[in-house]
C-alpha cells in the first residue's frame, strides 16, 4: 500500500541515518578493543547505554508530547545519533566511550516521536506497512557490512572505523534536518502539546500508572507491550547491533575480514527475505500464530550455532540464515503488535513505557550476559533463545486465554 505522507517521508530519509549507522556499530566494540578496551569494558557500555535508556525512556513521553512529535524527533536524533560518532572520535577511551554511550540513551525520546509522526492517526494498514518499511531499511543496511569489510582490511580496523564515524555524522545530520523540514506534526500530536504544556512531575508518574491500569484492562496490550519488550532486549544482546555480536565471531569463531563481513551481509540477508516475502502475508489477525512459528525457528537456529563444530562455517551460516529469519519476522511482529494499539490517548505513554520496561530487562539481561559470556561465548546466543523462548510462551498464552474467552 502508498504510505501516508509522513511515513513516507521517514521511509525515505530512514536509509541516510540506517546505513552509516549498521556500519559504525558492526565494527565499534573491536575498535574500542583495538583501543584498549576490555570485554568487561563492553558490558559496562552496554549496560550504560542501557541505564541511560531507562532515564529517558520515562521522560520521553512528556518530552515528545510537550515538544511535538516532529520537534522532538530533530532534537534528539541530532544528539542522540550524530553526536555520539563525533565523540567516539575524539578517541576510544572509556570515558569517552562512555558518554556516547550515555548520548544514545536520547534515541528513546527520538524513537517515541518519531513512531508516532508514522503512524498515529492513520490506518491499521499503514502502521503495519510503515513498521515493515523501517524494519526491511534498517534490516537491508546489513547488506553493505561485506563491503564495509573490504575497507577495513584496506584501511586497517582503526582507521576505517574513523571513517564510518565521520560518514555517520553527516549523514545521519543532514537526514535529520531534511526529515525535520518536510514532516507535519500529527493531529493527536497538535492536540496533546497544548493538554499538556504544563506537565509536572506528579503528572508523569500519572501518565504511567494510567499506563499500567490501561494494560490491566486490556490483555492484547499488555501482550503486545510484553513481546515488543523481550524482542528490543533480544535485539539489544543477541543481533549485529549487540556489541557481543561482532566479538563472538572475530575472537571466538575465529573469522578475520570479508568472511567477518559476511556474517553481517547473511544475518542482513536472511532477515530482509523475511521482511519482503514473509511479512507481507502477516495480517493483524495472525500475528500470534506467526510468532509462534518464528520463535520455533529462532530457537533452533540458535541451537544449530551453538552446537556448530569449530570451522564449519557452512553449518554456521546456516544457523545464522535460520536466525535472521525469523528475526526479520519477530521484529516486524513485535513493533506491529504495539503499533495497532497507538491511536488513543496513551499512545505516547505506551511507547515510553514499552522502552521503560525493555530498558529494564535490558540492564538484567546485560549483567547476566557478562557472567554467562565468560563462562562460555556461546551463551550470547543460549540468552537469546531464552528470550525468545519467553515469546513463545507469552504468544501461545495470549492465544490460549483467546479462545477461551
Amino acid at each position: 500500500m502508498k504510505l501516508e505522507r509522513n511515513a513516507r517521508i521517514c521511509r525515505n530519509c530512514f536509509p541516510f541515518w540506517a546505513v552509516p549507522y549498521t556500519i559504525y556499530t558492526y565494527y565499534l566494540s573491536l575498535f574500542l578493543m583495538e583501543e584498549g578496551l576490555s570485554s568487561a569494558n563492553i558490558a559496562t557500555l552496554m549496560t550504560v547505554a542501557n541505564a541511560s535508556a531507562l532515564i529517558f525512556s520515562f521522560i520521553a513521553s512528556p518530552i515528545v508530547d510537550r515538544m511535538g512529535r516532529r520537534l522532538a524527533t530533530f532534537v534528539f536524533d541530532i544528539l542522540s545519533s550524530a553526536l555520539p560518532c563525533l565523540i567516539y572520535l575524539l578517541g576510544g577511551n572509556l570515558v569517552l566511550a562512555l558518554i556516547a554511550q550515555a548520548m544514545t540513551g536520547l534515541n528513546r525520546i527520538m524513537s517515541t516521536g518519531y513512531y508516532l509522526l508514522m503512524i498515529e492517526d492513520t490506518s491499521d494498514e499503514n502502521s503495519i506497512s510503515a513498521m515493515n518499511w523501517f524494519n526491511i531499511i534498517l534490516v537491508g543496511s546489513g547488506l553493505t557490512t561485506p563491503l564495509a569489510g573490504l575497507v577495513v582490511s584496506k584501511m586497517g580496523l582503526v582507521a576505517g572505523e574513523r571513517f564510518f564515524l565521520i560518514v555517520s555524522a553527516v549523514s545521519m545530520t543532514l537526514q535529520a534536518i531534511i526529515r525535520h523540514v518536510l514532516v507535519n506534526e500529527t493531529p493527536t500530536g497538535l492536540k496533546v502539546m497544548s493538554q499538556r504544556a504544563n506537565y509536572s512531575f506528579k503528572d508523569i508518574l500519572r501518565s504511567y500508572v494510567d499506563v499500567i491500569k490501561y494494560m490491566g484492562r486490556n490483555r492484547k496490550v499488555a501482550s503486545a507491550m510484553t513481546i515488543n519488550a523481550i524482542i528490543y532486549v533480544y535485539y539489544t544482546i543477541g543481533t549485529t547491533i549487540s556489541m557481543f555480536f561482532t566479538p563472538y565471531f572475530s575472537e571466538y569463531r575465529g573469522l578475520t575480514g570479508v568472511t567477518l563481513g559476511m556474517v553481517g551481509g547473511i544475518y542482513a540477508g536472511g532477515t530482509l527475505f523475511s521482511m519482503l516475502f514473509i511479512n507481507p502475508r502477516v495480517k493483524p489477525k495472525n500475528l500470534y500464530p506467526y510468532t509462534i512459528i518464528s520463535s520455533l525457528v529462532s530457537i533452533a537456529g540458535f541451537l544449530m550455532l551453538m552446537l556448530c563444530p569449530m570451522g564449519n562455517t557452512v553449518l554456521l551460516f546456516a544457523a545464522i540464515v535460520l536466525i535472521s529469519l525469523s528475526y526479520g519476522a519477530l521484529k516486524t511482529i513485535a513493533d506491529s503488535l504495539l503499533a495497532l494499539e497507538m491511536n488513543n490517548e496513551y499512545s505516547s505513554g505506551l511507547y515510553s513505557f514499552s522502552f521503560v520496561l525493555s530498558s529494564v530487562l535490558g540492564i538484567f539481561a546485560i549483567q547476566g550476559l557478562q557472567v554467562l559470556y565468560n563462562i562460555s561465548p556461546n551463551w550470547l546466543f543460549g540468552s537469546s533463545a531464552i528470550l525468545i523462548a519467553l515469546v513463545l510462551l507469552d504468544a501461545v498464552l495470549f492465544i490460549g486465554k483467546s479462545r477461551k474467552s
